[in-house]
């Protein structure tokens, strides 16, 4: 017997292409990048909610996933240094 797993989360165009190069899985098909993705998420113990945004370290590395909060939407993948962390997190954009 087997079952399908289904994530909560939805990838934008945008999104998608930045996590590939974020993730250096360029050549990679869109299934293998959003579950490297969900992986990541996963394995994190690091984020932060600014606004209406999540901010989830891709397995505790510089690199985070913005997610929308209300449609847990992957809007994009960027790196973040520790003070543009305190940044945001003290504008509560």
């Amino acid at each position: 017997m087997s079952f399908y797993y289904k994530h909560n989360y939805v990838f934008s165009d945008h999104g998608l292409q930045r996590c590939r190069e974020r993730l250096n899985l360029k050549s990679a098909p869109d299934y293998e990048v959003k579950e490297a993705v969900i992986k990541h998420i996963q394995n994190s113990t690091r984020s932060f909610e600014a606004g209406n945004e999540i901010y989830i370290s891709a397995s505790n590395t510089q690199i985070y996933f913005i997610i929308d909060r209300r449609s847990n939407l992957i809007i994009t993948a960027t790196k973040i240094s520790a003070e543009k962390q305190l940044s945001i997190m003290s504008r509560g954009i």
